[in-house]
């Protein structure tokens, strides 16, 4: 991983910011999201720039994830990433959250799931924690009973806040800290994807759902 890269992440109950160099963490918060706006992104991104000794202008690129996640959050995290690229001139990379989440797992295969609503859950499978990685159970929004099914024949290492909707046996739950996407990892895996394919011309949140839509086993 070459160059500094922000990440931003907005998608869950904790947002974040953070400074990553040729792979090295420089500088990461995590921020509440209950009444998050942007006024309390920008005051973190300039902290993080400040005690890094770095401008935006140095940047290589932003980092930040589409989601699935909360409404409001993505909308405001995604504006304000357009914002600053455009004030910077810096390209942007967007990331999936699950694919966010994946990737602070130790091993694969992995699987990253996202609650919804009661009894349905935003998940999807990898073959490695690597954002590069094939994607071996599509992300989507699943019933419980029709995600256990799909892994009842395998063996996934599993973080998210799905955790609470799924009970299958083929999955090695990780650390409950692990839970929340990191803006670290953000910023990691939008560099990896941007190197292999190349920046954004225009990002869009990644709902998964409409919004009156219920799925059923």
């Amino acid at each position: 991983m070459n160059g500094i890269w922000l990440g931003i992440d907005t998608t869950s109950s904790m947002g974040g910011v953070a400074l990553v160099k040729d792979g090295l963490l420089l500088a990461e918060s995590i921020l509440p999201v209950t009444g998050f706006h942007s006024e309390r992104i920008l005051p973190a991104v300039e902290e993080a720039l400040k005690e890094s000794g770095i401008s935006g202008k140095d940047l290589s690129g932003i980092g930040v994830s589409l989601g699935p996640g909360s409404y409001t959050g993505l909308r405001i995290g995604l504006s304000t990433v357009l914002g600053l690229s455009a004030g910077w001139k810096v390209p942007v990379k967007g990331i999936s959250t699950l694919r966010v989440i994946a990737a602070s797992l130790p091993e694969g295969p992995v699987l990253a799931c996202i609650r919804a609503r009661t009894g349905e859950v935003f998940a999807g499978g990898f073959s490695s924690p690597d954002p590069l990685s094939e994607e071996i159970i599509q992300q989507s929004l699943y019933s419980a009973e029709k995600l256990e099914k799909l892994i009842s024949t395998g063996v996934f290492s599993a973080s998210g806040s799905g955790r609470s909707e799924i009970k299958c046996p083929g999955l090695n739950w990780a650390n409950t800290l692990l839970d929340i996407p990191r803006s670290s990892f953000v910023a990691s895996c939008a560099c990896a994807l941007a190197e292999k394919n190349g920046f954004d011309n225009e990002i869009e949140p990644l709902y998964l759902r409409e919004f009156n839509q219920r799925i059923h086993p």
